[in-house]
């Protein structure tokens, strides 16, 4: 059987391609930063030559933005069928509170700490190593398709997808952008929020007052944004959709651990991450800090959207709740900008028995399947152009400190990624009980999901229906 000299060609290989995922993560492709351009591009090139280098037919794709979208196709048997792999090699801001440089990795008691370690180019890079280790033709052709701007929201991301979907047929997609549930067990998720950023302004008119002369005659368009927030806040959401039996539901213990000391809200909080809606507040601009009242105050919102629901719905319900908030006057305007919608991602039978078969050969157990509180737009943007539904597999460690400092990557769960995408791989392209393994397509991954207009132009929903 062929799958066990692949798993120790893996094994042998292990040291000489931590090295070069140190060399890659030392490539500091902040998306964010216009002054890292240069590195993102570095980044792409980097990826690119490497799977070149290994016998696979790399094309990279730019996008309006000018972050590169590099598809790599790993060759397979004629006939064979198509796997397609999805993650990104931009990372996060450093920002503050390492122990040490963000972009010159370090190995500390078998951990990696550096910047992306976890996210993503870590979790991508298992699954790189995986094919590395077969040899000759793989029994699925793969397509690696990794992106430079998912931490921006994957602008461009969609029309580069759209040109190259009629070319693919793949049986599954898999994307590693997760964590798992603890160490030692395997994660699939099977479900994600969706996503709304907008901007709520508002505007009394006129220009700053002293505080002194006007206070208590004048409108303050902070204590009028402030109601408005509270509002949103209690109003907005008013259902939830119920916990399915598949699904892991996290004690409150531990996502308080994950919170890291952040003051929480009750009890349930699984429940309130994954099942309910909720509005954050992300920048906030009120008050000019002398003893003046300002006559504008504004706040860059984000509102993640429970299962099953339509951001067309949540704009609507929002701005008639919004008409009642502020005194004559008053002027206050909710603003969208950019909407992804809600996911269904429980997988199909038989990639579901797939992942399960893999999950049990490399870790003894199936996988647990938890609901995600996060967004990732580019799942739906693939969702929607390929009809199927990706597969979530997390390969991050737990507490791995994405998007934070001192950000991490244990080597032993890397490891056993790589042996667990290679096992997929090979479970995925066998017959299950004598069935034959069918590319499902499907229509309903993401429900109806309307083109809405809000303010002077459409906002473009990634994965929408166009």
């Amino acid at each position: 059987m062929i799958l066990p000299k692949v798993l120790a060609a893996a094994e042998q290989r292990q040291a000489r391609r931590l090295t070069d995922l140190l060399d890659w993560l030392a490539i500091p492709s902040v998306s964010a930063e216009p002054r890292r351009t240069a590195d993102v591009r570095r980044a792409a090139r980097w990826l690119a030559s490497w799977q070149r280098a290994r016998g696979a037919m790399v094309d990279l794709r730019p996008t309006p933005q000018g972050r590169d979208v590099v598809v790599a196709r790993w060759p397979a048997a004629p006939g064979a069928r198509q796997v397609v792999i999805y993650g990104h090699y931009d990372v996060q801001p450093a920002g503050p509170g390492w122990s040490s440089h963000p972009f010159r990795p370090v190995i500390r008691d078998g951990v990696v700490y550096a910047r992306g370690a976890n996210d993503d180019k870590g979790q991508l890079f298992a699954h790189l190593c995986a094919l590395d280790a077969w040899p000759g033709l793989l029994p699925a052709e793969v397509i690696v398709i990794a992106e430079g701007a998912e931490e921006v929201g994957s602008t461009g991301f969609a029309g580069v997808i759209d040109e190259i979907a009629r070319q693919l047929r793949p049986m599954a997609v898999i994307v590693s952008d997760t964590e798992r549930y603890d160490d030692g067990t395997p994660t699939v998720t099977i479900s994600q929020r969706g996503r709304l950023a907008a901007t709520l302004t508002v505007d009394t008119g006129g220009t700053a007052v002293h505080a002194g002369r006007l206070g208590g005659a004048v409108v303050d368009p902070s204590l009028v944004l402030a109601d408005a927030l509270r509002t949103l806040r209690d109003q907005l959401f008013v259902t939830s959709v119920p916990i399915s039996s598949t699904a892991v539901v996290r004690t409150d213990t531990a996502v308080r651990r994950s919170a890291r000391g952040r003051a929480t809200l009750g009890a349930d909080l699984d429940e309130r991450v994954t099942l309910h809606g909720s509005i954050g507040v992300t920048r906030l601009v009120a008050g000019t800090g002398g003893a003046s009242l300002p006559s504008q105050a504004s706040a860059v919102l984000d509102l993640r959207l429970p299962p099953h629901s339509d951001p067309a719905d949540v704009v609507r319900r929002a701005r008639g709740l919004l008409l009642r908030c502020g005194p004559r006057g008053a002027r206050v305007q909710l603003h969208f900008t950019r909407g992804t919608p809600a996911l269904d991602l429980t997988p199909d039978r038989l990639v579901r028995q797939a992942v399960d078969a893999a999950c049990v050969a490399v870790h003894g157990r199936p996988p647990v399947y938890v609901r995600s509180g996060g967004t990732i737009p580019a799942v739906g943007v693939l969702a929607r152009a390929l009809r199927i539904r990706p597969l979530l597999l997390g390969f991050g460690p737990p507490g791995g400190n994405a998007h934070g400092p001192d950000e991490t990557l244990d080597i032993a769960g890397w490891a056993a990624a790589v042996r667990l995408s290679a096992t997929l791989l090979w479970t995925l392209t066998r017959p299950i009980r004598g069935d034959p393994v069918p590319v499902s397509r499907r229509r309903d991954h993401h429900g109806e999901i309307r083109r809405f207009s809000c303010g002077e132009r459409p906002v473009q929903l990634e994965g929408e229906e166009r």
